[in-house]
């Protein structure tokens, strides 16, 4: 392995995926604050980290202005491939290269949609194009076999730019090639050096601070039971999401792929009119949550609001991350739970942190990410509660049922879906042997 290289190529490769994905995030305000702002009249909360908190809600001037989702998710279907994030993970995997326009149209096609309040999440055309930028200088600049490792550093500068986490994004993108428990050893260096480039540059343009600002206070180890309760919450929550777009898919193949996003953009519309704080991301509800203005019900109602609209994207194949909302809906569910049962549960922000890692644990098949995500947000004290929710979530979530791999099933095999977890790994080939050029 070149160390000197890769080091420097690794940077390279996150820096210019930070670039890339304040451009997307430039971008994704840019919809949303034409469509939802001036369109619908509804302004959501931004992340506290890259701007505040407030929000504004109007209404649309006009009630058939709340059809306007509709035609634009349609218009996304035009614009995109039909292929996501896992898609081209999967053609990394049988060493297959996707083209630059596709990577472009799908990351397009992402921006369009999440602007137009997806709850999808913006992670999804980050990290695909960071996939790209660091297939492409890999196989320009291959090292010996060492540039098959350059993917991972865009991907974690992709995922450090979404999630201001740079030590849980290497994770990520270390553990959700393969997934199981079995990291990706040799890709977690270069996987690093790409996430804390890409956030050095991402967060100069957009800002360093932590995608929450949540200050958790000493948790007793006596909270492991609470840890574990929210973790089972979790796989539920999880297997109510997986197993509905799993149905729903089923229920709609034989529909055109732009009548299946026609009518996800008419539930969005429906949205606007009945309750507008479900739409887009809802991780700046997190925060809110933890303060006394928003009430139980409230929180139910979006929570409920929220799973509805992610089984429907997930069932059509919309366009955006999944991580993303695994975090918020996460949050919502320890949120409920600390406030339902007050005297046994720890403080709501350990709660919160407790759901985020359980239910992105589960989600993503990355239980060591979801837990030091969980750390780097609140701080090492939360342990107690975020171990033992990952790790129950992970053991009782379905992967079979995993967004990614049903699509590639739909698709015809196109592309390779990840081997089954309890499947033995097989080793890299040594650098001699390499195939010239490959990711």
């Amino acid at each position: 392995m070149q160390v000197g290289p890769l080091i420097l190529y690794s940077g390279f490769v996150g820096a210019l995926t930070g670039l890339v994905a304040a451009l997307i995030a430039s971008g994704l305000s840019l919809v949303q604050n034409v469509v939802l702002g001036w369109v619908l009249g509804y302004q959501p909360p931004g992340l506290p980290g890259e701007g505040g908190l407030a929000q504004v809600f109007t209404g649309p001037r006009l009630w058939f202005l709340a059809l306007l989702p509709a035609l634009i998710f349609a218009l996304a279907t035009v614009v995109g491939t039909g292929h996501g994030l896992g898609w081209f993970l999967s053609m990394y995997r049988i060493e297959r290269r996707a083209r630059f326009l596709e990577h472009l149209r799908s990351s397009l096609a992402a921006v369009l949609q999440l602007g137009s309040g997806s709850p999808l999440g913006r992670e999804g055309p980050m990290a695909t194009m960071g996939l790209w930028i660091g297939a492409a200088v890999g196989r320009r600049f291959p090292m010996g076999g060492s540039g098959r490792y350059l993917p991972f550093a865009g991907m974690a500068a992709g995922f450090a730019a979404a999630f201001h986490a740079p030590l849980a994004a290497a994770l990520l993108a270390s553990e959700i090639v393969f997934r199981g428990l079995a990291l990706e050893v040799s890709a977690l260096a270069p996987a690093l050096i790409g996430a804390l480039a890409g956030f050095s540059v991402y967060g100069a343009i957009l800002g360093y601070g932590p995608i929450f600002d949540i200050q958790v206070g000493t948790v007793p180890w006596t909270s492991l039971v609470f840890g574990l309760a929210v973790g089972l919450l979790c796989a539920g929550v999880g297997a109510l999401w997986l197993e509905g777009s799993y149905w729903l898919r089923f229920l709609v193949r034989r529909l055109p792929y732009v009548y299946r996003h026609l009518l996800l953009g008419l539930l969005i519309g429906a949205v606007v009119l009945a309750f507008p704080a479900a739409l887009g991301n809802a991780l700046p509800w997190v925060q809110l949550g933890l303060s006394p203005i928003l009430d139980l019900r409230f929180l139910a109602v979006l929570f409920l609001v929220q799973l509805i609209l992610l089984v429907a994207a997930g069932g059509v194949r919309g366009y955006g991350g999944y991580f993303g909302p695994a975090l918020a809906l996460g949050g919502l569910v320890g949120i409920i739970a600390s406030r339902v049962t007050p005297g046994l549960a720890p403080p709501a922000e350990a709660a919160a942190l407790a759901g985020m890692a359980g239910l992105l644990a589960g989600i993503a098949r990355a239980p060591f990410a979801s837990v030091v995500l969980a750390c780097e947000i609140g701080g090492y004290s939360v342990l107690p509660v975020a171990l033992p929710a990952a790790f129950a979530a992970y053991a009782l979530t379905n992967p079979t049922r995993m967004p990614d791999q049903v699509a590639i099933l739909e698709d015809k095999g196109e592309a390779a879906a990840p081997p089954p977890e309890s499947a033995p790994r097989s080793e890299p080939p040594p650098e001699s042997q390499a195939a010239p050029g490959s990711p």
